[in-house]
């Protein structure tokens, strides 16, 4: 599986709605909290998924990376995740 997956349809609105609803449902922190790259760090009681993150406004699209997860944790869980939360900030 991919270590990286970039999401577009993520303009400036669905981006502040894709941070608010990952701290709010999962307890993610986007550090810089208003930059558009940075780190987006989640600790689950399987252990910590840490991604870094590359916003970009001109082309409304997000790029993940992989940096660290649980084993246990599949790409594609991450991936999807990412996905329907997304999904629920554009609707």
């Amino acid at each position: 599986m991919a270590k990286s997956r970039t999401f577009g349809g993520v303009n400036t609105a669905v981006w502040q709605c894709v941070k608010s609803t990952s701290l709010q449902e999962h307890g993610t922190k986007y550090v810089p909290a208003d930059a558009d790259q940075g780190t987006a760090t989640t600790d689950t009681v399987v252990g910590t998924v840490e991604l870094s993150f590359d916003y970009n406004a001109q082309k409304d699209s997000v790029s993940y990376k992989i940096i660290k997860k649980p084993f246990i944790v599949s790409d594609n869980q991450i991936w999807n995740g990412i996905q329907e939360t997304i999904d629920h900030c554009s609707s």
